[in-house]
C-alpha cells in the first residue's frame, strides 16, 4: 500500500514539475538560510562559554567620572590584590594585553598580540596546558606560554619547551609551556601568554601604582557568592582607595559570559578586547526567519492552489471506491516527500556552502553541518510541518466534496482562499523590498565610512612600527633623512601612533574659559616636526611645532574639540593656556582641525598633541612611487643596515584605517546574500501562482482571443492584479525598512543619511523581477492558439 502512495506521489511531483520544483528550491534554500543564521547566532551567544567557571567570573571594571562624562576604563595593577580581601573571591587575575615583534630567526618572525598574565590565569580560564606546568610556568621574568599554533609557527612542533624567542629583536623570552589555542569565541584573543613579572621588570613602580590603568583584572567568585552584595561592598571600596585627587569612581563587575555583547569597551595599549554587536544578531535572526515563512508559505501557498487540479483525480479515486482517510493519506504523503526532498536537498546545499559562508563571516563557525545534529533534527521536524500543514487543507477540502463536483472541476478555493495567497504576496514582497533598502544603507553607510573626509591624508602613507627600538627612536631624523633619500619616498615622519590605531588616554588638566582648571581624559599623540605636515593635518589657531622655539618640548596643540569641551568659542581664545599632562606643564601653541583617528563608530575626543621621543614608535613614509615593489625593497634594505636584528613589519595607513570597518563589510555581503534569497523565493511563489492563475484562466484567454482582444490586453490582464499586490507591498516595506535602518545607522556617530533614491531602487528592483517573472508565462499564455484554450476537454 505504501508503495502505491509513493508511486502515485512520484508520477503526481512528474506531472507538476513546475511546482514541484518551485516548492523544492525555495524550501530548500530557506532552510540553509536559516540553517547558517542558526550557526552564526549560536555561535556569538558561545563567547567566553568554553570557560568551565564561565558562571562564576567577572570582570572588574572602573568608571571614572569626569565633567566631561563618565571614562569606562581598565583597572590599576594593584587592584587583583586588593580585591582578594574579599571572602566571595576565590582568586583573581590580571591580563595586559600588548604587541610584540616576536622572532625566532631572520626569516621566521611576525608582530604578535600578546598578554601578560598572572599565574591564577589557568585557575580563572580554561586555558589547558599540553607541555609544561601550569603552577611553574611563571615563576619568573620573560617566562612564555604559546599556544599550540604559535609553537608550530615557530619552532615547527609543541615540543619546545626551554627554547627562546626574541621580542622587538632585543629582548629574549623562553618557553615553558604549550597551550590548546584559545578559542576563536574568546573575548581577547591571543597566542602568547608572558609573565606579568616580565612587565613590572621594566618598571617596578608600575606593580604599586593605583594611578596607571590598563590591566583587565578578572576575578572568580566562590559558588553561591552574593553579587549584588559584592557590588555594594565595593562601592564602599572606591572611596577608601582614591585613584586620584578629587576624581571619583565605581566599580562595576562584568559577568564574563556577557562580556562579548554587552560589555563595556575599555581600550588599553594594544586596543580594546573583542565586542560584538546584538542588534546584528537579531537582524540576521529575524531576516532568517523571514526568509522561512516566505519559503514556508510559498510551499503551502502553491501546494494549496495546485491542489485544485487534482478534482478529477479525487473524484475518479472515490468512483473507484477510495475512502475519505486513503484520500487524506495520499494527498499528506505528496507534500510531506516534496518537503522531505527539500530537506536532503537544504543539507547538500550547507555542505557546499559552508567554506563560503565561513569566509563572509571572517571565522570558522562550524567545520561540518553534521557537528549540529540537533539543529538539523529541528529542519526535518520543520519540513515534515510544513508538509503536513500544507496538505492538510488540500486533502480535507477535495476529499469532502461531492464525486460529481469534483469530475466536473467546479472548485475554488473561495474569496477567502484568494486573499490569503494575495496576503502572502504582499508579505512576501513587503519582505523582499526591506531587504533590498536595507542592503542600499549599509552599502551607502559603507560607502561614507570609507570616502569620507576624515581630515586627515590617509593615502599614500607608509606605516613602520618600530616597536621603540632606540636605534630608530634616538635617531628619527637621521632616519628620516636616510629613507627619504630613496627615490618614490617624499616625506617621513614619526609618532606614537597613526589614525586607525588605539592609543592611551591621558588626564589632563586645562585652563577653561572661566580660568578655572578641568581634567579630560584625552587621547595622546607625541610626534616629531613633520607629523602634522605629513597627515595633512590642518591648523585652524596658533603655530605647528618648531625648532625655532626650543620650549616646544613643553608645549601642546589640542583639537577643536578640547576647545570645546574648555568652553572657547574661538580657538583662538585658547592659545597661551596652560596645561598638565604626565608631570609636564606648558602652554598650548595651536588647534588642529578634527580629525577622525578613531573609527566614524565613534565622536571624535579630546586630543592632544605633544613633542616627547621617549614615546615614538612609528614611522610613516609618503610613498608616490610607479614602482612600489622596488620602493618597499630599497626601504627594507636600508633597514636592515639601521636596525640588523629588527625585521620591518610595515602597513598602508587607508587599509588600516579600513581594517575598522571589516566587520560591517561582512554583514553588507551576508545582507546582500539574503535579499537576494528573498527576492528569488519571492519570484518563485510569484512564478507558481501566476501559472496557477492563467492555468484557472485559460477559457477565458481563448475567448478573449477570439472576440479580437490582443496580446497586450491580455497581458495587462493577467498583470494588473499581481502588480497592485508589489506595489501595496512598497508602500508597507518603505517605511518599515526607512525605520529599521534608522536605527542601525545610529550606531554610527557619523553616518549617512536615507535617500529617497533607495526607496525608488528597492521599489524599482520588486516591481520589474515581478514584471519579469509575470510577463514572461503571461505572454506566453497570450499568445497561444485560442482553438486549444477552447477545445472541449
Amino acid at each position: 500500500m505504501i508503495r502505491h502512495y509513493l508511486k502515485t506521489t512520484f508520477r503526481y511531483l512528474w506531472e507538476n514539475k513546475m511546482a514541484s520544483t518551485i516548492n523544492l528550491v525555495g524550501l530548500a534554500t530557506a532552510l540553509c538560510v536559516v540553517y547558517f543564521a542558526l550557526l552564526y547566532v549560536r555561535f556569538e551567544l558561545s563567547y567566553d562559554k568554553f570557560n568551565k567557571n564561565v558562571d562564576h567570573v567577572y570582570r572588574v571594571g572602573m568608571n571614572i567620572n569626569t565633567p566631561a562624562g563618565i571614562n569606562h576604563e581598565t583597572t590599576p595593577a594593584p587592584m587583583a590584590e586588593a580585591l582578594q580581601t574579599f571572602p566571595e573571591i576565590k582568586t583573581s587575575t590580571r591580563i595586559f594585553l600588548d604587541y610584540y615583534i616576536v622572532q625566532k630567526d631572520q626569516e621566521n618572525f611576525g608582530e604578535e598580540t600578546l598578554a601578560y598574565a598572572d599565574p591564577s590565569v589557568f585557575n580563572v580560564f580554561s586555558f589547558p596546558l599540553i607541555r609544561g606546568n601550569a603552577s611553574t610556568a611563571f615563576n619568573a621574568p620573560f617566562d612564555m606560554v604559546l599556544s599550540e599554533s604559535a609553537a608550530k609557527k615557530y619552532f615547527g612542533s609543541t615540543d619546545c619547551l626551554d627554547k627562546t624567542l626574541t621580542l622587538d629583536g632585543k629582548m629574549t623570552a623562553r618557553v615553558t609551556g604549550v597551550m590548546k589555542d584559545i578559542p576563536v569565541n574568546s573575548h581577547f584573543k591571543t597566542n602568547i601568554l608572558l609573565s606579568m613579572s616580565t612587565l613590572f621588570s621594566f618598571d617596578s613602580g608600575w606593580q604599586k601604582n593605583w594611578n596607571w590603568l590598563g590591566f583587565s583584572t578578572y576575578v572568580l567568585l566562590n559558588k553561591n557568592s552574593d553579587v549584588s552584595r559584592l557590588n555594594n561592598k565595593l562601592s564602599v571600596f572606591a572611596k577608601t582607595h582614591p585613584y586620584k585627587e578629587d576624581i571619583s569612581y565605581s566599580l562595576e563587575l562584568e559577568p564574563l559570559s556577557q562580556l562579548y555583547l554587552h560589555g563595556k569597551v575599555r581600550a588599553n595599549k594594544a586596543g580594546s578586547t573583542t565586542t560584538g554587536n546584538y542588534k546584528s544578531i537579531f537582524i540576521f535572526s529575524v531576516v532568517a526567519l523571514l526568509v522561512l515563512f516566505i519559503a514556508c508559505f510559498n510551499f503551502i501557498n502553491l501546494t494549496t492552489a495546485f491542489s485544485l487540479r487534482r478534482a478529477k483525480e479525487v473524484g475518479v479515486r472515490k468512483v473507484l471506491g477510495a475512502s475519505k482517510k486513503q484520500l487524506v493519506f495520499q494527498f499528506l504523503t505528496d507534500s510531506v516527500a516534496v518537503s522531505l526532498i527539500a530537506f536532503i536537498a537544504s543539507i547538500v546545499l550547507c555542505i557546499l556552502l559552508l567554506p563560503r559562508f565561513n569566509e563572509l563571516t571572517g571565522k570558522t563557525i562550524s567545520t561540518g553541518i553534521f557537528n549540529n545534529v540537533p539543529y538539523l533534527s529541528l529542519f526535518l521536524l520543520i519540513s515534515i510541518v510544513t508538509g503536513l500543514v500544507s496538505g492538510i487543507y488540500p486533502a480535507f477540502f477535495l476529499s469532502a466534496n461531492r464525486v460529481v463536483a469534483n469530475l466536473k472541476r467546479n472548485l475554488s478555493h473561495g474569496s477567502r482562499g484568494v486573499s490569503l495567497r494575495h496576503g502572502l504576496v504582499v508579505t512576501q514582497f513587503t519582505i523582499s523590498i526591506a531587504l533590498i533598502i536595507a542592503t542600499l544603507v549599509v552599502y551607502r553607510q559603507l560607502d561614507f565610512i570609507q570616502n569620507e573626509q576624515l581630515g586627515f591624508k590617509k593615502q599614500h602613507n607608509l606605516v613602520i612600527d618600530f616597536h621603540y627600538d632606540d636605534r630608530i627612536r634616538k635617531h628619527t631624523e637621521a632616519v628620516e633623512s636616510e629613507l627619504t633619500d630613496i627615490k618614490g619616498i617624499q616625506f617621513a615622519s614619526a609618532s606614537s601612533c597613526v589614525p586607525g590605531r588605539p592609543n592611551k588616554k591621558f588626564p589632563t588638566t586645562l585652563e577653561a574659559n572661566n580660568n578655572e582648571k578641568i581634567e579630560l581624559q584625552c587621547d595622546g599623540y607625541f610626534v616629531d616636526y613633520n607629523f602634522l605636515k605629513q597627515y595633512g593635518i590642518e591648523l585652524v589657531a596658533g603655530r605647528e611645532f618648531s625648532k625655532d622655539f626650543p620650549t616646544d618640548n613643553e608645549s601642546m596643540i589640542v583639537n577643536e574639540t578640547t576647545v570645546r569641551k574648555l568652553g572657547y568659542v574661538n580657538a583662538k581664545d585658547a592659545i597661551g593656556k596652560k596645561f598638565s599632562q604626565r608631570g609636564k606643564t606648558g602652554k598650548i601653541v595651536g588647534v588642529v582641525k578634527d580629525f577622525h583617528f578613531h573609527s566614524l563608530h565613534e565622536e571624535i575626543a579630546p586630543l592632544t598633541i605633544m613633542m616627547s621621543p621617549g614615546f615614538l614608535t612609528f614611522l610613516t613614509l609618503s610613498v608616490n612611487s610607479d614602482d612600489l615593489q622596488r620602493t618597499i625593497k630599497e626601504v627594507q634594505t636600508r633597514w636592515r643596515n639601521m636596525a640588523p636584528d629588527l625585521p620591518m613589519i610595515y602597513y598602508f595607513s587607508d587599509e588600516l584605517f579600513n581594517a575598522q570597518y571589516l566587520a560591517e563589510q561582512r554583514f553588507g555581503k551576508l545582507f546582500v546574500c539574503f535579499a537576494i534569497l528573498a527576492i528569488l523565493i519571492s519570484c518563485l511563489g510569484l512564478l507558481g501562482l501566476t501559472s496557477f492563475n492563467t492555468i484557472q484562466r485559460t477559457k477565458e484567454i481563448g475567448v478573449r482571443k477570439v472576440l479580437g482582444a490582443s496580446v497586450s490586453s491580455i497581458v495587462m490582464l493577467l498583470t494588473k492584479q499581481f502588480l497592485k499586490l508589489v506595489l501595496i507591498a512598497c508602500l508597507i516595506a518603505f517605511p518599515l525598512g526607512g525605520w529599521i535602518m534608522g536605527k542601525w545607522l545610529n550606531d554610527f556617530a557619523y553616518r549617512t543619511s536615507i535617500s529617497w533614491w533607495m526607496f525608488a531602487i528597492g521599489g524599482a528592483i520588486a516591481l520589474l523581477t515581478a514584471i519579469i517573472t509575470i510577463g514572461s508565462l503571461a505572454i506566453r499564455a497570450a499568445r497561444n492558439n485560442p482553438v486549444k484554450s477552447l477545445r472541449a476537454e
